[in-house]
């Protein structure tokens, strides 16, 4: 039986290890591309950081370490002259978490599995048209705007006895506005968007979990250095996301920023990948402080 100063505490330790990991967003994400394209991405990152993956929560003295694998398949077509997409991502991770406190375990405890499923629907509302492969070798980018919706669906392995799980039984819709223009051989773009939490009414047990929205904001700086070769400068900053447990607010709003650069390239017309790191250079006390390593390969057809 755990105690409710105990539930309190360890809010984190039992949501997701998913949703948050947000998929923040790399540099020229949401740039607009030939309709009836077919992407198969797949990622690993290397997290280090105070909460369960998914970042939404920390927990005083834990410390995580994360292999996260991410599959993400998207199409690409039009509708009404705007290019638009759907994409399915699915993870897999492998954790492994300590207490410096020894506060609810002693050691350190492993768990691996099946993330939570998102679906992600994105449609272009000015700047980005639907082009065939061959318009779209003629067209020459310019000022956009995109908005998406993240639906993330509790599909991941949880056990509501298990202290660090996988998935997060609830659901998480987040809606996203991306913007982007180009400044000569660099891009500046900006995205922002809000993350709306479902309850989770097997949490820790039997108790019920809800959260506030998470805010968040981030922009890229980039810089082409040739047709196969790309920089940027990143940051993210979030706000907002206190929790309830049982009807008992926890008094753990977050406010946290993320600074990082990224590294893109082309191996080929078809294949490429990115190479990134971010992490957390100031918090609010109690707010999660993460780092990352990511890296990714694409391939297109």
């Amino acid at each position: 039986m755990v105690s409710r100063s105990q539930l309190s505490a360890f809010t984190a330790a039992t949501l997701a290890l998913m949703p948050g990991i947000g998929f923040a967003d790399n540099a020229r994400d949401w740039q607009n591309s030939p309709t009836d394209l077919n992407m198969v991405f797949g990622y690993y990152n290397r997290v280090d950081t105070n909460t369960p993956i998914d970042t939404t929560l920390p927990i005083n003295g834990l410390s995580l370490d994360a292999d996260l694998y991410l599959f993400r398949y998207a199409r690409s077509f039009g509708i009404d002259g705007r290019n638009s997409a759907i994409q399915f991502i699915q993870p897999y991770a492998d954790v492994s978490a300590s207490f410096d406190n020894a506060q609810f375990f002693s050691g350190t405890k492993r768990n691996g599995g099946m993330g939570d499923t998102q679906i992600v629907f994105a449609h272009n509302i000015f700047g980005g048209p639907a082009l065939t492969a061959e318009e779209f070798a003629s067209w020459k980018p310019e000022t956009f705007l995109t908005g998406a919706l993240w639906v993330t669906m509790p599909t991941g392995d949880y056990d509501k006895d298990r202290i660090i799980n996988i998935g997060s039984n609830r659901w998480v819709f987040k809606p996203e506005l991306g913007f982007g223009t180009p400044i000569g051989p660099t891009w500046l773009e900006i995205n922002t968007y809000v993350s709306l939490f479902g309850d989770n009414k097997d949490y820790h047990g039997d108790s019920k979990l809800e959260q506030k929205p998470l805010y968040a904001i981030e922009g890229h700086y980039s810089y082409t250095i040739n047709r196969a070769l790309w920089v940027s400068l990143d940051a993210t900053y979030n706000r907002g996301g206190e929790s309830k447990i049982d009807g008992d607010w926890q008094d753990n709003k977050q406010e946290n920023g993320l600074l990082g650069a990224s590294l893109g390239f082309m191996l080929s017309p078809q294949f490429g990948g990115l190479i990134a790191y971010n992490d957390t250079v100031s918090e609010r006390t109690g707010s999660p402080d993460v780092n990352t390593w990511t890296f990714r390969l694409q391939y297109v057809w």
